[in-house]
């Protein structure tokens, strides 16, 4: 009766051992981030090996950024408009590259946790496309709905983290 009892015993714990771990064990939500992109470019006043992430929470840094990017040309454009009620603004390069052609996909934005997820790719030029060999920097400045993460991730198709910025 012991052998029963006890072998009972442990078939009742182990059942409630694996659904304890099956619940636990589900994957975080992952959930689409709406963002619209700001401005699409393929020079910054920068010096920058990228690929790389800023990520600014109000107007002022913004504008303060921007016209460094900018600070070759004259007259400094303005800013593209931001809306700082309920989102942030990101700046995503790739960084130098020796020829024109390049550009930068964004696949999705997602959160995961307490970050928000950027999956990007950089696009190059195809092989037999003539290109004009002059530096240029590939970037982006999106705007993205905040919901109170505090990590932004910037990942390549595989998953690869590529750069992160906490605030």
């Amino acid at each position: 009766m012991n052998n029963k009892f006890f072998s009972l015993t442990f078939l009742v714990f182990m059942v409630f051992l694996s659904l304890t771990v099956s619940i636990s064990a589900k994957p975080q939500q992952v959930e689409s981030v709406e963002y619209r992109i700001l401005e699409e470019e393929n020079h910054a006043s920068l010096i920058d090996t990228g690929p790389s992430i800023l990520v600014f929470t109000d107007h002022h840094e913004y504008e303060v950024f921007y016209k460094t990017i900018h600070i070759d040309r004259e007259p400094v454009p303005v800013p593209p408009e931001a809306d700082f009620t309920g989102n942030i603004v990101i700046f995503l390069t790739y960084g130098e590259k020796r020829t024109s052609g390049f550009s930068i996909e964004i696949r999705k934005l997602y959160t995961r946790g307490n970050a928000l997820v950027i999956r990007a790719v950089l696009r190059s030029p195809p092989d037999d496309s003539f290109l004009s060999q002059v530096i240029t920097q590939p970037y982006l400045i999106l705007q993205a709905a905040w919901e109170g993460y505090i990590r932004v991730e910037l990942i390549d198709e595989t998953g690869d983290l590529l750069d992160h910025a906490n605030f």
